[in-house]
């Protein structure tokens, strides 16, 4: 068996946006994957973007709220979309510390694309 090394291409990763979003499970593996990705791109900025149903993870009293510390330490951004905020009538001070708002989450992550971002969906 091969593996290949991140190092051996040819640009280096300076930006990775992740979708999370979908249920409880998949909201858990995006920050999770993030965090061992971050591990290996050390160099990298990573955010990972929340938008639908999985929004509810980021409410202040959520059970989420430690994983959420946990990747805000090691300098993992955790954003929020406002427009499914507004649509699930939820307001920012409802959201844990420390997460920023974009007004529209899918387009957040086609502008971090444009911007030379990888984009990665667990």
């Amino acid at each position: 068996m091969v593996f290949l090394s991140t190092a051996a291409s040819a640009a280096p990763i300076t930006g990775v946006v992740v979708q999370g979003n979908g249920d409880k499970a998949q909201f858990e593996r995006a920050l999770k994957l993030s965090s061992n990705m971050h591990e290996v791109l050390a160099k990298a900025k990573f955010e990972v973007v929340v938008f639908g149903p999985a929004i509810k993870w980021l409410e202040t009293f959520s059970d989420e709220v430690p994983l959420i510390q946990k990747v805000q330490s090691e300098g993992i951004k955790v954003i929020a979309c406002g427009r499914t905020l507004k649509s699930e009538h939820m307001k920012a001070s409802d959201l844990a510390p420390g997460i920023p708002v974009v007004p529209f989450g899918a387009v957040h992550i086609l502008e971090r694309e444009k911007q030379g971002w990888q984009y990665f969906k667990p």
